[in-house]
């Protein structure tokens, strides 16, 4: 993450968190704390709030958002909470946060595992914000991935450990009223055990047996997960598409830090298509590597008819089949984007570098196949510009292949032209200005107030 993003994410916390001390909404910052307000630590931003409080947590974000011209760029909600991806660029830096607000208590199915009472309690403060004691953090951590995963990390089962080796009284009374006196017991008697291992299955079944949930529940449960099916998808695809030279690699490593702050890390890399299958390189025993530099990216004669024909199947199975085991999945129900650095349409307009030697309607039939990407940035320039920078094909094919993409960005409604002959920050920000203008739309039904 580099310097500007953490200025104006700091600015935007500062601020963020003043309006709500001044409004004396019912909150506390639930997680690690410890860096606030300064920035984030590379975390999410999780919130309780009082439920009465619900409105006018909703117009502070609002608010703060119009204040540094922030977007909504991702939404979902659950049954007692909802989460927010926040991301802009103010002032000329660019900054994005993802914040959780759970309200009142935390739920298992219809059940209450964390009430509202004993987040209170352990309620303290830090920088004059309101936060859960850290002990109390890691611990609720613990129970919240016992409970729902089984599976527990590392950080929260040592922390928790420590927690209640050295002093269990200060939680006894809460797990207790919760969990029951056998859950407590146990957990004492397992952090005290000398054994490294922790049977985190029986401690999962333990409790669980206090926090059982009704069949409505499960149903219910169930229903919510479809209901993500249903609503705006909260995840992005996101093409880049351009010659060598044009800017793809840097300006995709520019804007990524914005986009994982706003996404939590949940942002992928891709190269052209979404490989869950191996290339055809691969199943030969051959590696792909495409992290290096492409010095001769013509230097391969395109594959005869037959062969080009079975390649490009082949590979149409992974940007079909292959993208709904993979990609959809995850950007169905999760906020998360996926960067794909160039995509199908290299077939259409630079069929040489794939080595395809097919007519053009076949290659028009399998874009119509593809689930296209939410968004499509084609980044280019003056040919010449281009060439100067990378000038490993002839000009005129440069010039070629320019004329073609500004071409494929006038035709197809999702794709949006980036002028890269602009110093490399100005393109950046108006790559990621375009595409947080997009996400944003997505969610425009949804107002925060």
């Amino acid at each position: 993450m580099n310097n500007k993003i953490l200025t104006m994410q700091s600015k935007f916390i500062r601020h963020f968190f003043n309006k709500l001390n001044k409004s004396q909404i019912n909150y506390c910052v639930w997680g690690n704390h410890e860096s606030l307000p300064d920035d984030l630590n590379g975390s999410d931003l999780d919130i309780v709030v009082a439920r009465n409080n619900h409105l006018n947590f909703k117009l502070i974000l609002d608010d703060c958002l119009r204040q540094f011209s922030g977007k909504n760029v991702s939404y979902f909600d659950t049954q007692n909470s909802e989460h927010y991806r926040v991301a802009g660029i103010h002032e000329g830096d660019p900054w994005g946060i993802m914040i959780d607000v759970i309200y009142e208590e935390f739920y298992y199915m219809d059940k209450i595992y964390l009430p509202s009472k004993w987040i209170r309690f352990f309620t303290t403060k830090h920088n004059e914000i309101n936060v859960n004691e850290l002990g109390f953090s890691y611990l609720a951590g613990f129970l919240k991935e016992l409970i729902h995963n089984g599976v527990v990390k590392d950080k929260y089962l040592t922390k928790t450990s420590l927690e209640i080796k050295s002093n269990p009284e200060k939680y006894k009374f809460f797990i207790n009223d919760v969990y029951g006196e056998d859950f407590f017991n146990l957990l004492v008697a397992y952090f005290n055990n000398s054994k490294e291992e922790i049977d985190l299955g029986i401690l999962q079944k333990t409790i669980k047996k206090s926090i059982r949930s009704s069949n409505i529940g499960v149903f219910k449960k169930k229903i919510s997960k479809l209901e993500r099916l249903i609503n705006p998808s909260p995840g992005f695809t996101i093409a880049f598409l351009g010659t060598d030279g044009s800017g793809k690699s840097t300006i995709i490593e520019n804007i990524k830090p914005t986009l994982s702050d706003a996404f939590h890390k949940t942002v992928y890399y891709e190269h052209m298509r979404p490989n869950k299958f191996p290339s055809i390189a691969e199943l030969f025993g051959k590696k792909d590597n495409f992290n290096g530099p492409i010095t001769n990216p013509h230097e391969s004669e395109p594959s005869k008819l037959l062969v080009s024909l079975i390649r490009w199947a082949y590979y149409m199975i992974d940007y079909t089949l292959g993208y709904y085991l993979k990609v959809f999945p995850t950007k169905a129900i999760r906020s998360c984007v996926w960067i794909f650095d160039r995509y199908y349409y290299d077939y259409l307009i630079d069929p040489k570098r794939v080595r395809i030697n097919l007519p053009q309607w076949i290659l028009k039939i399998g874009q119509l196949l593809i689930p296209e990407p939410d968004i499509i940035l084609c980044l280019g320039a003056n040919a010449a510009t281009i060439h100067g920078r990378k000038p490993e094909l002839p000009l005129k094919e440069v010039e070629r292949q320019v004329t073609e993409l500004k071409r494929f960005c006038n035709s197809h409604k999702r794709a949006i032209w980036i002028d890269t002959g602009k110093s490399i920050d100005v393109s950046s920000n108006d790559a990621l200005e375009a595409i947080l203008k997009v996400m944003a739309k997505r969610f425009d039904s949804i107002k925060l107030t």
